[in-house]
C-alpha cells in the first residue's frame, strides 16, 4: 500500500474570490471510504444550479433555498479530482480543485464457514459487503498444510462441498472471490477430533491459543541496542523458557518512541527499531521455532500530532478529518474521565492521547484495513488491542466487524483485549481475551489481584496488610464474574510495577505457580523471568546483547519458570476452565483449589502466610468413597503425600504454592 503525506494533500483549498463565489467545505485528504459527501454552498442567490466535474465526469447539481448543495460521489479511482462552477460569462465562478485520494482498495468482505452433516461438509461464502456491486466469482481450494487431501465439489461457487477423511486434526479451506480485475482471500477451519467440530467466528478461537504462554516485549528497552536483531537473536532462548507466543509493543511510527502508543502513522512502521527486513526476519525467525506473534494496535486514540489531528487543529471542520476525532461528551461509560483541550479533542488520562470517533464508518474502516495490512503482511497470529475498555464504552459494536474482517482473513488468530474480563459481554463484543481486570468503574484497570492503586508500588492480596483475610480475597478475585473464557494472567505488564521489589522472592515464586495453575492465559514480561527491577516505565535496557538471558539471573527465576511452563503444557487440568474452591482449615492465609479435565484430577494450594501452615483438606468434595485412599505427588517438589479417611493433611511452608496430581 502506498502510503501519502499530508503535506501533499493537506494543502488548504481557498474558493476563488468572485463577486460570486463557490464555497466548498472540504479539503485535500486521504479518505477510507469509496462513498463520499461533500457540503457546498454559492453566495450568488440568483444562481440555481451548479456543474461539478468528478475526474472526467460531470453533472448538474440544484441549489436549495439556503444557497447550499451536497455533492455526493462514489470513488472508483485512486486519485480524485473534484471542482465545480456556476454561471457563465461574467457571472461564472469555479472553486478550486479539491484531490481526494483513497487509501485503500475497496473490496468485497466475504464470511466463509462450514457446516456439517455426517462426514459431508458444506462451504458456505456469506457476501458481507460488495462496495461497488460487481459480478462475484468463487473459488474454493483446501490447504496444503490439511492433515489429509480433500477433493471439494463444486469449488467454483459458493457454496462447496466434501468428504471430510477419517485423520484427525485442523483443516483449512480457502476462498479466492473474484470482483472484476481484482481478486481476496479468505479462509475457515474445520476441526476433526473424534467429532466434527466447523469454525464459527462469533464463538470459537483457535486450538492453540488454549496452551498459550505469552511473552511481552517492550522493543525500546529489550537491550541496550534497543532493535529488531537483539530480539531476533533471543528467540531460541525463549522457546527454550517454554514461551510460544510473544507479543510486541507498537511498532508503528509514533511520536515520542518508547512504549510508541502514541501514533502518528498506522501504515509504517517506526525506524528507531530498525528496518521491515529486520522485522520480517524476527518473525520468520519465531514462526520457525513455532512461537506465534502478536502485534500490539491501538485504535482507542491517536497523537495529537497525527498528520489527520494536525490538519484538524489547522482547519477545524473544514478539515476531511475533523469527524474522526470526538469533539463531543457523549456520556459514554467513563465519560466522567473526559477532559477536553484547547483544540477541542477529548482524551481520558493521557493529554496527547486524543479519543478517536468510532460513530464514524470511515474511522472503522481506516482502522480495519491498517490491522489488515499488517496481518497480510507479516502473516500475524493476532493482536492485543490498546485500551479496549474505552473504545468500547463508546462503541460496543466495533469489535465483533473487527472480528468477522480478520478472522474472515485467518480464522486462528488471537484477538485480545485490554478491557475488563471479568466482565462478560467484552467476548460478546468480539474478543478472544481480556485482560484479568475487575468490572469497577471507578478503577478501569484494577487488577484481580490489586487491593490499592499505587503507581510505583504494588500492592495486592498476595501482601494484603492482615493476612488472614488474603485467602478470602483471592478467592473473591478468582470466583468473580464470566469464568468460562479466556483471561490474561499477570503479576507484571508493561503498566505494572515490578512484582518481585514489593513481594520478594519467595512470593514472587508463589504467586506465579499458583497463576500457571489457573485458567487462561499467562503472560512473562521481559525481564520477570530474571527477576528484573527496573521501576515501572523505566527507560533502563532489560537484558544485554552480548549475554543471555539466564545469565543475567540471579536466583534461578528462569529454570522456575521453565518448570511452571513445562507443568502447565504437561496437564490439560491446569488449562481447563474447570476450578471449584475447597473447604479447608487453618488460616485465612491458605486457599485450595480443585483443578480437572476428563479423568486428570488436581489439587492447588497457597500459603500466603509468613509462617508454615497446617492444612487439612475434606476430600469429600470431590471424592464420595471413604474407604480408598488417594496418593498425591507434588509436581513442583517431587514429594508424595497420601490421605487418610478421606482427609488430606498438609504443612504448608511460608510463601508456597503446592500442585497435587491425584493418583
Amino acid at each position: 500500500m502506498k502510503k501519502y503525506s499530508l503535506l501533499y494533500f493537506g494543502i488548504f483549498l481557498m474558493v476563488s474570490v468572485h463577486a460570486s463565489s463557490i464555497h466548498i467545505q472540504a479539503k485535500n485528504a486521504v479518505v477510507w471510504l469509496p462513498q463520499q459527501n461533500i457540503n457546498g454552498s454559492v453566495s450568488d442567490q440568483t444562481v440555481k444550479k451548479v456543474t461539478v466535474h468528478f475526474n472526467d465526469s460531470a453533472f448538474i447539481l440544484p441549489i436549495d433555498i439556503k444557497h447550499r448543495f451536497v455533492i455526493s460521489i462514489l470513488l472508483k479511482l485512486t486519485i480524485n479530482n473534484i471542482w465545480v462552477e456556476a454561471g457563465s460569462g461574467q457571472h461564472h465562478t469555479k472553486s478550486d480543485t479539491i484531490q481526494l485520494k483513497l487509501g485503500y482498495k475497496p473490496l468485497p468482505l466475504i464470511k466463509p464457514f462450514a457446516t456439517s452433516k455426517g462426514n459431508i461438509i458444506f462451504l458456505h461464502a456469506d457476501v458481507k459487503s460488495n462496495p461497488y456491486n460487481l459480478p462475484l466469482s468463487f473459488i474454493w481450494s483446501d490447504d496444503k498444510s490439511n492433515p489429509a487431501p480433500v477433493k471439494i465439489n463444486d469449488y467454483n461457487h459458493s457454496q462447496a462441498n466434501f468428504s471430510l477423511p477419517s485423520k484427525q486434526g485442523d483443516y483449512y479451506f480457502n476462498l479466492t472471490v473474484i470482483s472484476g480485475n481484482d481478486s481476496t482471500n479468505f479462509k475457515t477451519m474445520i476441526t476433526r477430533t473424534d467429532s466434527i467440530h466447523c469454525f464459527n467466528i462469533e464463538t470459537d478461537h483457535a486450538g492453540w491459543i488454549d496452551s498459550t504462554v505469552m511473552y511481552e516485549i517492550t522493543p525500546s528497552i529489550f537491550t541496550e541496542n534497543a532493535n529488531y536483531d537483539d530480539i531476533t537473536a533471543k528467540l531460541p532462548e525463549l522457546k527454550q523458557l517454554g514461551i510460544n507466543c510473544i507479543w510486541l509493543q507498537p511498532v508503528y511510527q509514533s511520536h515520542r518512541g518508547n512504549q510508541a502508543y502514541d501514533v502518528i502513522d498506522y501504515f509504517s512502521l517506526r525506524t528507531d527499531l530498525g528496518t521491515e527486513q529486520q522485522l520480517q526476519y524476527l518473525i520468520t525467525t519465531a514462526k520457525s521455532l513455532h512461537i506465534k506473534v502478536l502485534f500490539d494496535f491501538v485504535p482507542d486514540h491517536t497523537s495529537v500530532f497525527h498528520p489527520y489531528a494536525q490538519d484538524v487543529i489547522d482547519n477545524n471542520n473544514d478539515s476531511h478529518y475533523y469527524n474522526f476525532y470526538q469533539h463531543t461528551d457523549d456520556g459514554a461509560q467513563y465519560s466522567s474521565l473526559y477532559k477536553k483541550d484547547s483544540a477541542g479533542f477529548y482524551h481520558y488520562f493521557w493529554k496527547q492521547l486524543i479519543n478517536l470517533n468510532f460513530d464514524s464508518e470511515e474511522v472503522q474502516q481506516w482502522m480495519i484495513e491498517a490491522c489488515k495490512y499488517w496481518l497480510k503482511k507479516f502473516d500475524l497470529d493476532g493482536y492485543r488491542f490498546d485500551a479496549m475498555w474505552a473504545l468500547n464504552a463508546r462503541n460496543n459494536f466495533f469489535g465483533t466487524r473487527l472480528q468477522t474482517e480478520l478472522k474472515s482473513i485467518k480464522p486462528d488468530i488471537l484477538l485480545l483485549a485490554e478491557d475488563k474480563g471479568e466482565r462478560k459481554k467484552v467476548y460478546e463484543e468480539g474478543y478472544d481475551a481480556a485482560y484479568d481486570w475487575r468490572t469497577d468503574t471507578n478503577w478501569i484497570s484494577k487488577w484481580s489481584w490489586q487491593t490499592d492503586y499505587d503507581l510505583l508500588t504494588s500492592h495486592t492480596v498476595f501482601n494484603y496488610d492482615d493476612e488472614t483475610k488474603r485467602g478470602q480475597k483471592l478467592r473473591n478475585a478468582l470466583f468473580s464474574g464470566d469464568s468460562m473464557h479466556l483471561r490474561l494472567r499477570f503479576i507484571e505488564n508493561n503498566d505494572l510495577s515490578r512484582f518481585i521489589n514489593n513481594h520478594g522472592l519467595a512470593r514472587t515464586k508463589m504467586a506465579a505457580a499458583f497463576m500457571f495453575a489457573l485458567p487462561g492465559i499467562p503472560l512473562i514480561y521481559n525481564g520477570q523471568e530474571i527477576g528484573c527491577t527496573n521501576k515501572i516505565y523505566s527507560t533502563k535496557p532489560v537484558f544485554k546483547s552480548t549475554q543471555s538471558i539466564q545469565s543475567l539471573d540471579k536466583d534461578s527465576l528462569f529454570t522456575y519458570y521453565q518448570q511452571l511452563i513445562k507443568i502447565r503444557r504437561q496437564y490439560k487440568s491446569l488449562r481447563s476452565f474447570n476450578m471449584h474452591n475447597l473447604l479447608a482449615n487453618g488460616t485465612g492465609a491458605v486457599l485450595a483449589l480443585y483443578r480437572w479435565k476428563d479423568d486428570e484430577q488436581f489439587i492447588v494450594v497457597i500459603n500466603m502466610s509468613a509462617t508454615a501452615q497446617p492444612v487439612i483438606i475434606n476430600l469429600n468434595q470431590i471424592s464420595k468413597n471413604k474407604n480408598d485412599s488417594l496418593f498425591f505427588n507434588d509436581m513442583l517438589t517431587g514429594e508424595s503425600f497420601k490421605s487418610f479417611k478421606n482427609e488430606l493433611s498438609l504443612t504448608m511452608q511460608p510463601y508456597t504454592t503446592t500442585l497435587l496430581m491425584i493418583n
